[in-house]
């Protein structure tokens, strides 16, 4: 037999959780041939897996890269080196309501504003206006690894209506899900909504059950940011996610599960065992979780929902009124979460739950402002000679709202993960990195290491996670989700997405002070047959672009250039 490549000697871990084994994996023409010991294969180029693990690459359901992936090649590969050398081999973008499609003269403006924090230099104006010219455009240009996107609520909502706190006209409703529709038929793998991100936190029950309603009919699935995280209310947010599955019919998934702050710590076994009850009740729920007590997002999520009610811009003008930011200031240091049915209550408060001393400044826009990376609050605030929320509001104000945040107090903190574990542990949750890199300020590490985390930190550190468990999380559970039957797994046939890992050396070197330190014990990527890391350089063009409905085939750059050395 002759084979393009051939993977020898290595522990395989085929992607299903099951028990790993001793075998070569031959590759031929982008898909594995064969599976087992001792095949009598002649390849093109050998890979000597001995003392090593070989699995399936891994699939990263929540990744913010859609702008980062039109980018010219040469600046999108270094973008994505993180991500490649981690061995994240697809990635699903257009998540938490955040998405970069259908754009129309009615909301291109307020996409861009709200898509700002996740933006890289160069990345507006885009070229395209629909879901299929999107997807066009990436694979055109081609892709270093496989990409799939959902549908976002955010650019569907602004596209039928505007920035605007209310609930749709008919023929509102009926715009999104006409748009809904087109990009799902273009290929999207599902919708996903933002709860507590404008104008997604302006959306009611009955906006999300008729959305979800058009998912279902089209047979794909439907991601939430949950509407809330404190402790009064996270529970009726991950009920509100279920129930839209009920009445709907649709699959559900709960991206990044989590509680918020000290207080809800003790509801995490209880939301958990909410999950399995309405499994048991026949509702299609999956959900993911990412590895780490902090996040990354943007500071306008602390604010209360009026003040974003006219988007970016209307913020921005709320700011400089001193009234306004009175009462921003009141809110955000005492209110208690209210559920918005029937009026407009705010859900969340972060500031409340965690406190200013765990909230940091990750990036800003203007050069003038790069003083404030890595501060708390707290500290921002004393520097200014003043408190956090003026020294907040008034940075975001001179940054044009762009700014982001890290904020720890997420299932745990700096010091405590125990909490996290809860999560982890659980067999139904996906292991994703809610992470990106776009080339500004000091980006989550997720975005470096997320995945070689799980393995040095939670496998072979605590062994909180079996090998193999681990592995599943990463692979074959988060494709079976996505309905990519041949991505995920290890087997004959299966496209050849595949890793040569170290599992005695393999950890996350990023860090929060450090978060673009490579992650080490990755030795080999394998997308699509093709050697896109080698430990020494990177290949580009060897990703395919995803599309629900076609076997999630596209058209594969057969002869990726390479575009290194880079040191490994």
């Amino acid at each position: 037999m002759a084979a393009d490549l051939l993977l020898r000697g290595g522990l395989v871990h085929d992607g299903t959780g099951g028990p790993s084994r001793r075998a070569d994996v031959a590759v031929v023409g982008g898909e594995i041939a064969a599976v087992g010991p001792d095949l009598p294969v002649r390849a093109a180029r050998v890979i000597d897996a001995e003392g090593r693990v070989v699995c399936p690459g891994f699939v990263d359901l929540h990744s913010h890269s859609d702008l980062v992936f039109a980018l010219e090649p040469r600046r999108r590969l270094e973008l994505l080196e993180g991500r490649i050398r981690q061995g994240i081999t697809t990635e699903v973008v257009g998540n938490c309501g955040l998405g970069v499609f259908p754009l129309t003269d009615v909301n291109r403006a307020i996409v861009e504003r709200l898509d700002g924090f996740l933006s890289p230099d160069g990345a507006w104006p885009a070229a395209w206006t629909t879901a299929e010219e999107y997807l066009a455009r990436l694979a055109a240009t081609g892709v270093p690894i496989n990409v799939a996107t959902l549908a976002a609520h955010g650019p569907l909502r602004t596209a039928a209506m505007g920035m605007t706190d209310r609930p749709p006209a008919d023929h509102e409703a009926a715009h999104m899900a006409r748009e809904l529709r087109a990009a799902l038929r273009a290929g999207a793998f599902g919708l996903s909504f933002g709860l507590i991100y404008p104008p997604g936190l302006f959306a009611r029950f009955g906006e999300v059950a008729g959305l979800c309603e058009v998912v279902r009919e089209e047979g794909r699935f439907a991601a939430f940011h949950q509407r809330s995280g404190s402790p009064e209310l996270v529970r009726r947010a991950v009920e509100e996610v279920l129930e839209a599955g009920r009445a709907s019919g649709a699959s559900v998934h709960l991206s990044h599960d989590h509680v918020q702050g000290e207080a809800a710590y003790p509801m995490i076994d209880g939301l958990l065992a909410l999950g399995e009850a309405a499994r048991v009740d026949g509702i299609d729920f999956t959900a993911d979780v990412i590895p780490y007590t902090g996040v990354c997002t943007t500071f306008l999520a602390l604010y209360p929902p009026w003040a974003l009610a006219g988007g970016v811009a209307g913020f921005l003008a709320l700011a400089r009124d001193g009234e306004a930011r009175r009462r921003m200031r009141h809110e955000m240091e005492t209110a208690v979460p209210e559920w918005p049915e029937g009026g407009r209550g705010w859900s969340t408060n972060i500031v409340r739950d965690v406190g200013w001393r765990n909230i940091f400044v990750a990036h800003v826009e203007h050069e003038r402002n790069r003083g404030a990376v890595g501060l708390s609050l707290e500290e921002l605030g004393a520097r200014a000679g003043g408190d956090p929320f003026a020294a907040l509001t008034d940075l975001l104000v001179d940054d044009g709202g762009l700014a982001t945040m890290r904020l720890f107090g997420i299932s745990g903190d700096r010091a405590n993960d125990a909490p996290l574990r809860r999560f982890l542990e659980h067999p139904g949750r996906s292991i994703v990195t809610d992470a990106w890199e776009i080339g500004k300020g000091r980006p989550h590490p997720g975005a470096y290491g997320a995945f070689p985390r799980v393995l040095a930190r939670y496998v072979r550190e605590t062994g909180l996670l079996p090998f193999e468990a681990a592995i599943h999380k990463m692979t074959g559970q988060p494709a079976e989700r996505l309905g990519l039957a041949g991505r995920g797994v290890i087997r004959a046939g299966a496209a050849a997405d595949l890793l040569v890992i170290d599992p005695a050396r393999v950890a996350d070197a990023a860090t929060w002070e450090e978060p673009r330190r490579f992650a080490v014990g990755i030795d080999a990527v394998v997308v699509n047959g093709a050697v896109v890391w080698d430990g020494r350089s990177l290949a580009d063009g060897a990703g395919q672009v995803l599309r629900a409905g076609t076997g999630g085939s596209g058209a594969r750059a057969t002869a990726p250039p390479r575009l290194g050395p880079r040191p490994g």
